[in-house]
């Protein structure tokens, strides 16, 4: 089949794309000198962690334990949740999940901590943490002044073991140019490995110090401080890395392909992919939805919930009802959650279709 035989809307990935971004990521990981634990909460998809896996990982990261128990089902047997798991259902199917891998969460207070270990040391065994650090993003963790003495309570729990600290230096996003992305890199990392040389002194050596994110991931340096990173979005790319400089529109391997349904007047047309499709989230200083991948400058301009609104006013030709293309999103994560599989694409054929397993598994 090809691509354009797809009923639509439809979830492309390019394959040759793809495995450019895989193989770029290894190369950067292994030239800072970091173990690569990707995340797989923008594809969702074991085929796809597998080739991660193939290029170098050392490990998956997942967001939530429902997408943990699909890589688990998968064969992964090394798995971070990057995330903290809080309720007594959830901590039951932990404790069943680490009969089966290598499981390791995130904490940030002694109140998602104390149920984890107690847990753990009913059953005879312990469970490894890492403490969750805020450098700058505003969401989740412990402030770095306050780190230190969680990880030494933490560290004392008798269903725990302290594996190290991580962090999410997402606030990248908000970075006006390279020379301040490079300066969050830094920052990150200075902050985070002076962290975990003082907790070594009652913790012992061989932390995990893990950070990162996709625009960041250029940025990291030999001896920076880090020991691991977990980019998500560069298996895809999409029009919010290209925005950040992190990615070309070559490099962006997700596409949803759409088809023309109506062209109401000169230089518009409607395709048959809105908000359900496409998503919501945008791009800072970028208007619209997303761009063509035949022709950046033709943008999706607005969204309802089952039409896109295409601005063809500045594209390089024109469309008529029946065509379709191919709409890089703005954000790969939150398009891949709203579809059941994806065409995986070769040279404009389709040579697979995959289940998005992990989708909406988000408890």
């Amino acid at each position: 089949m090809r691509v354009l035989d797809l009923d639509t809307p439809a979830l492309v990935v390019d394959l040759d794309r793809v495995e450019g971004n895989l193989a770029r990521m290894a190369h950067r990981a292994a030239a800072a000198g970091l173990a690569l634990r990707p995340h797989t909460k923008t594809h969702k998809t074991p085929q796809l962690a597998r080739r991660q896996a193939e290029h170098g990982a050392a490990g998956l990261t997942v967001a939530k334990l429902g997408e943990a128990e699909v890589m688990v089902g998968a064969g992964f047997r090394d798995i971070f949740i990057a995330n903290q798991i809080v309720g007594a259902q959830k901590v039951a199917r932990l404790v069943a999940l680490t009969r089966q891998a290598e499981i390791s969460v995130g904490v940030d207070s002694l109140e998602v901590a104390e149920p984890l270990s107690a847990a753990f040391a009913q059953e005879g065994r312990r469970l490894a943490v890492l403490i969750e650090v805020d450098v700058g993003l505003g969401r989740c963790g412990v402030a770095p002044e306050a780190a230190e003495e969680l990880a030494a309570r933490v560290h004392a729990l008798s269903g725990l073991t302290l594996a190290g600290f991580f962090c999410y230096p997402g606030q990248v996003y908000g970075a006006r140019d390279a020379k301040e992305m490079e300066a969050i890199a830094a920052e990150e990392g200075r902050v985070m490995g002076e962290l975990a040389e003082r907790v070594a002194a009652f913790a012992g050596p061989g932390l995990r110090v893990s950070g990162g994110s996709s625009p960041t991931a250029r940025h990291y340096r030999p001896g920076g401080g880090l020991t691991e990173i977990r980019p998500g979005t560069y298996v895809f790319n999409d029009r919010m890395q290209v925005a950040r400089g992190a990615a070309e529109p070559e490099d962006c391997a997700l596409t949803v392909l759409a088809t023309v349904v109506s062209t109401p007047g000169p230089g518009r047309a409607i395709l048959d992919a809105g908000s359900k499709a496409l998503g919501t989230d945008p791009v800072p200083g970028w208007p619209g939805q997303g761009m063509l991948k035949e022709d950046n400058r033709a943008v999706v301009a607005r969204v309802n919930e089952e039409h896109g609104f295409l601005d063809l006013s500045a594209a390089s030709r024109s469309l008529r009802v029946g065509d379709k293309v191919e709409v890089i999103p703005n954000h790969c994560c939150f398009v891949t959650n709203l579809f059941d599989e994806m065409a995986a694409v070769r040279a404009g054929e389709v040579v697979e279709m995959w289940p998005v397993l992990a989708r909406g598994r988000m408890q």
